[in-house]
């Protein structure tokens, strides 16, 4: 039914990009678009759509630790666009008024499954629970072709505590001279979200628009078989 939002043009696009679709929005007017962190499809996407003369607003939620929500804030403003730069923790508050989201991908995985920077399953949850689509674009690139489940898959990254915190201000949390040997503070900083299929609405990729359930097949025209045991041979070997 999310096709009926969009009209899809085919161009080709940057080499950068791998993803030849311009947003033509069928919408209405004042249309509102939520999005999180900073994704350089995500901006040439919006940029597409600002081409052609569309009117809308873009939420964008931060992204913490890392804030790379500011970064695509300046760019969507440098460029004409209308832009509400939003904390993560208030996009279930924002969320009633926004009527599409649109977020890019770390890796799409065979499921349907989307790895995303850390928070989106936050907005996915956000979006599932206002009946708001959650729509992801990917280009082929980033389509992977394990589960989630298989033991190659390394669902998430530690990044330095140094993104959360400064330790001369947390120094004396943090001392390894108290009597248990190990430090009172504990800091972890996670690099990525998994967003289960059941909360995506539609994917975005170079072949058009696709359900989530759709996706294995989508990835079975990129992947082979033979092209997974060579890959997990080599893990093995190693």
């Amino acid at each position: 039914m999310y096709m009926l939002i969009f009209k899809f043009v085919i161009y080709v696009s940057s080499y950068h990009l791998l993803l030849p679709l311009i947003l033509a929005i069928k919408c209405i007017f004042s249309e509102v678009i939520l999005t999180l962190g900073s994704s350089r499809t995500v901006s040439e996407f919006l940029f597409a759509a600002k081409e052609k003369k569309r009117s809308f607003r873009v939420f964008v939620a931060e992204g913490a630790p890392r804030y790379q929500g500011h970064l695509l804030a300046k760019e969507l403003v440098a460029r004409g666009l209308q832009t509400t730069l939003i904390t993560d923790s208030a996009v279930f508050a924002m969320i009633s008024r926004v009527n599409m989201v649109i977020v890019g991908a770390h890796a799409v995985m065979a499921n349907g499954g989307v790895i995303a920077p850390v928070g989106m399953n936050l907005v996915a949850l956000a979006a599932q629970k206002h009946a708001v689509p959650f729509v992801v674009l990917a280009g082929s690139h980033k389509l992977c072709p394990l589960y989630p489940h298989n033991p190659e898959v390394l669902l998430n990254e530690l990044r330095s505590p140094s993104e959360l915190l400064d330790f001369g201000e947390f120094s004396d949390c943090m001392d390894f001279g108290s009597g248990s040997g190990s430090p009172l503070l504990h800091v972890v900083n996670p690099a990525f979200d998994y967003v289960p299929p059941k909360l995506v609405s539609l994917f975005i990729t170079d072949a058009g628009g696709h359900n989530p359930s759709y996706m294995y097949r989508l990835i079975a025209d990129y992947y082979s078989a033979d092209d997974l045991v060579v890959q997990r041979r080599a893990i093995a070997g190693n």
